[in-house]
């Protein structure tokens, strides 16, 4: 609950930051939302691209940036802690394993040992850090 003040005052900043004009706080609360929104999407895509272009991957769930959050999971060939760990070498954090879902890994037909690669990007994830990560999967998968 404590946090829930500094999430306010985040959002207001991030507001005024970027629009010069006053607004009531829910307008305030839908800007920034649109705004890291649109810029989550700008980042993912050429991410997807990427992605769908590789036949040795699986991207769970949407590959189209506007139709899903901002998590992209994905089974590989070498297993996902595998993947995570080798990125970590190259300064990518990534996380790799069942993510306690296995049951819904098992039933996209994922083996919840062998796991997912899971990517999280927020709304300060750059295109500089995008094309990164890029690079580094290609040496990785």
């Amino acid at each position: 609950m404590a946090a829930c003040a500094g999430i306010a005052d985040y959002i207001d900043a991030l507001y005024g930051h970027h629009y010069p004009h006053a607004a009531e706080p829910v307008h305030r609360g839908e800007a920034v939302h649109d705004l890291m929104r649109a810029h989550e999407m700008a980042v993912l895509a050429p991410l997807m691209d990427y992605l769908v272009s590789k036949n040795s991957v699986r991207v769970l769930g949407p590959t189209d940036p506007t139709a899903k959050a901002p998590t992209v999971a994905l089974a590989c060939v070498r297993p996902g802690a595998e993947l995570a760990a080798d990125l970590a070498q190259r300064g990518i954090v990534a996380g790799g394993g069942d993510f306690y879902a296995g049951r819904c890994l098992a039933a996209q037909g994922v083996d919840p040992d062998h796991g997912v690669l899971r990517l999280s990007f927020v709304h300060y994830t750059s295109a500089a850090e995008v094309d990164k990560l890029i690079g580094a999967l290609d040496d990785v998968i």
